[in-house]
């Protein structure tokens, strides 16, 4: 900068002279000369800086208008994702409960494994003739067909359909008794088991008897018809 540029804010333009102010004036476009050189120098030898500027500014603008673009995009998606999110949780927790009622199922001592051999005891105990046993099963397998929400589990009401229709087993082999050698005691308690039968009235349980009784005096006819000739 020229040295001979001395003026100063503080100085009164008033007080000088039209030379000086002129000389000033000569001064002053000489100093912004220089600066607008200096300016262009800066320019010049900072031209690569201002250029990778000026892409950087570009590159953020084009950034932030795609980032601002998905922003809206996936403020959109929100509900969507909400709503996924709730059915997903939905799902899990449905999915953890079948997973403990299948832990619980596999446990030996859960009480479903008992009632899911009560089929087969019951058939051992008709053919081995505990018949108020079998009674018993058959009034319990009517206990639960009355539970209507215990039968909405199909191995439930599989159980308790096998064991209700295992009473006309049961009415059959007591009959059957009659039908072979039977001494009055065992008649007996034979026909008190079948009275126990529902929906089996007297006269029915009569003509039975008589008919199973005629099968064995026609067997034992037959057997001594056999054994004369």
């Amino acid at each position: 900068m020229d040295s001979d540029y001395n003026f100063q804010p503080g100085d009164d333009i008033r007080n000088m002279g039209l030379e000086e102010m002129r000389r000033q004036k000569v001064l002053l476009a000489s100093e912004l000369k220089a600066i607008d050189a200096q300016i262009s120098d800066l320019a010049f030898n900072n031209y690569g800086t201002y250029a990778d500027a000026g892409r950087a500014t570009h590159d953020c603008s084009k950034t932030f208008g795609e980032m601002r673009d998905k922003t809206v995009n996936l403020s959109g998606q929100a509900d969507e994702l909400t709503t996924a999110f709730q059915e997903f949780r939905s799902k899990a927790k449905k999915l953890a409960e079948e997973q403990d009622l299948v832990r619980k199922s596999l446990d030996k001592s859960n009480p479903i494994w008992e009632l899911l051999t009560l089929p087969s005891r019951m058939d051992i105990c008709i053919r081995a003739g505990y018949y108020d046993l079998a009674y018993t099963l058959t009034n319990y397998g009517m206990q639960l067909q009355q539970q209507s929400h215990l039968c909405k589990n199909p191995l439930i009401k599989k159980v308790a359909d096998h064991l209700v229709e295992a009473r006309a087993y049961l009415l059959e082999e007591l009959f059957n008794k009659f039908a072979g050698p039977l001494d009055l005691a065992e008649s007996i308690k034979v026909v008190n088991n079948v009275r126990k039968m529902p929906f089996l009235t007297a006269n029915q349980l009569r003509i039975a008897v008589l008919q199973h009784r005629d099968i064995y005096l026609e067997k034992q006819i037959l057997d001594i018809s056999v054994g004369i000739t």
